[in-house]
This record gives C-alpha cells, structure tokens and sequence, in this order.
C-alpha cells in the first residue's frame, strides 16, 4: 500500500495530552547554566580589574603629545566639551561614579520580586555574562582606538595636568556602557518575567534610560569623554543589557519546544509540542 505522507504541526498550547506543565509550577524564562556562566562571568570579572589598570598605561599621554593638540581639529558636535570648566571637574566626577553605581546594583530590586527571586542564580549568571560581553566590547574599542580625552585639549589647564596615564582611551565611555548594561538589564528582565508589552513596556525602558544619562551627562562635565563618546557607550551598554537576556530567552524556547515523528499506515508527519 502506498504511503501518503503530510507533515503535520500541532501546536499543543492548553492541550494537557501534549506536555502542558502544571499551572503552579514555577516556569524559567532563561535557559542559564550557572556553573559555566556564573564562573566565567566571575572569571572575566576578576580579569577587567587587571585589564583597566593595563588600559590606563596604554593610554599615557607624554607632553610632548599634549602640545600635538588642538580643540580646532574637533568635529564641531564634540568641540564644545573640550572647553568644560576645570573647577567643576571633581564633582561631576564624583557624582558620575555616584550614579555608576547605584545603576550597577539596580537589577538587585528584580530580587524583590517573589517569583523572580526563585531563579537568582540564574539571573546573577547571566548578569555577570552580559557585563562580561559588554566589557569585550569596551576593551576592543579602547585598546585600538586611541583618542584623547576632553580635558587634554582644554585650553585652562597646564600641559602637566593634562598628561599621565589614562588621558588617551576616551571612547567610548566605559562608565555609561556599564551603566546601560545594568539598568536595561534590569528592565528586561522585569517585562519578561511579566510579559509587559506596549506602551508600558516602553514607559520602563524610558526608565531605564535615565541613570545612563545621567552618568553620561557628567561624564562630559568632568571632562572624561566626548558626546560621542557617551552616545556610543548608551548604545553598546543597552544592546548588552537587552540581547544576552534575550538570547537566553529564546533558548529557553527552543528547549520547550519540542519534536516528536507520527506514523500510520495512512500518513507520516512530525507533531510540535510547546510546553508553557
């Protein structure tokens, strides 16, 4: 007899005969394995320590490279900062760091959170990967990009307090990259677990926004980094701090996802089954 072959695809959603799990059980929403995840990101952690303070030697600008600078050769967008007031340097500095880390802890509020909570190993694994990718991506740009700071080209000070180590790695902004990372983080997180769309979904990411900002906004006030700087830093710190959590989501798809081959004498397919 021949065989009349269809592929079939049944999508069990409320279906309890094709996998539904109990409706009380907990469901993850990531897949993360916290023994590689969680050592690595501790792992390059612990590495980005010793890779800052090689960072600030690379970055050494001698005085003889201070007098090769001239605010005139700046773009016009970035030209501005180069002219910030010294006086003020100290405490916009402060209050970036301020705001660096009060955005470094923040995704420690998802711990409020009753269901969240249930899964913070795995959500402190995953924290410490997307800083360990958002730090490659900091590490790449300010080790071959070498760009002067602001204050360097700032015509009210000396050329000896120009100089020094660290005066030459100013993009992009480590401080607002990180900043972006953890927040964003935060949020998503959050309107994944509870399956915020829209508008408020928008509303919490605006959110999220602010302490970057913030932190970006006195960056250029301390002199430490150009407009463009900071722009580039927001950018790579919420693509991290979004696209790590989202990759590990879809993971976790693909795991609840699963195949199973049907035959009879009459046809022969595959049938789906998603698990929620």
């Amino acid at each position: 007899m021949k065989l009349t072959l269809a592929v079939l695809l049944f999508l069990s959603v409320c279906v309890p005969s094709f996998g539904q799990k109990d409706s009380v059980e907990h469901q993850k929403i990531y897949f993360v394995k916290p023994k590689i995840e969680l050592t690595a990101g501790v792992g390059l952690t612990v590495a980005s320590f010793f890779g800052f303070r090689q960072l600030d030697k690379v970055a050494h600008l001698s005085k003889e490279d201070i007098l090769k600078l001239n605010p005139n050769d700046l773009n016009s967008f970035d030209r501005p900062i180069a002219f910030k007031n010294p006086a003020n340097f100290p405490s916009a500095e402060k209050s970036s760091d301020l705001f660096l880390n009060m955005s470094i802890i923040s995704p420690a509020l998802l711990m409020l959170d009753k269901n969240i909570r249930k899964d913070w190993v795995d959500l402190l694994s995953m924290y410490m990967m997307t800083h360990a990718v958002d730090n490659a991506l900091y590490f790449g740009a300010a080790y071959s990009i070498r760009r002067p700071r602001p204050l360097t080209y700032n015509p009210n000070l000396t050329a000896e307090e120009k100089m020094g180590d660290g005066r030459s790695n100013s993009f992009f902004s480590g401080h607002v990259s990180f900043s972006s990372t953890a927040t964003f983080f935060l949020a998503k997180v959050y309107t994944d677990y509870h399956q915020i769309k829209g508008l408020k979904r928008i509303g919490l990411f605006t959110l999220a926004a602010i302490p970057p900002a913030l932190v970006g906004y006195y960056r250029t006030e301390a002199g430490k980094h150009f407009k463009s700087d900071v722009i580039t830093g927001f950018v790579s710190g919420a693509i991290c701090g979004i696209l790590v959590p989202e990759f590990h989501r879809r993971l976790q798809q693909k795991k609840n996802l699963t195949f199973q081959p049907i035959y009879s004498p009459q046809f022969g397919g595959v049938a789906a089954t998603l698990a929620f």
